[in-house]
């Protein structure tokens, strides 16, 4: 995860540039758990739906000791900073 949160800006504006121009919302901590431990608990459940991989992520998360949300947290936080960086006036505009 720490490699994914410290991308540089030019490989996030190549992702914007994969997406069409779509830019992505930066992760929160429990998107950034579920997406570390999506393979695990794909193993664990021995599914390959994102359904089940969500749901067993949704409860064990708040299982997790402190130190560990902790850690996401930071992350999420890193995240936030470096997709600013990047995209300086992204402002989150539902579609409807």
């Amino acid at each position: 995860m720490e490699c994914w949160v410290t991308r540089s800006t030019q490989a996030r504006k190549k992702e914007v540039e994969k997406r069409g121009g779509y830019i992505t919302r930066p992760m929160n901590s429990f998107m950034l758990y579920r997406s570390a431990f999506a393979e695990r608990t794909k193993y664990w459940c021995l599914q390959n739906n994102h359904q089940v991989v969500s749901s067993v992520s949704g409860e064990s998360w708040p299982l997790e000791p402190d130190h560990i949300r902790q850690k996401y947290n930071d992350l999420a936080k890193k995240e936030r900073e470096n997709h600013q960086l990047a995209h300086p006036g992204y402002k989150f505009s539902p579609s409807k």
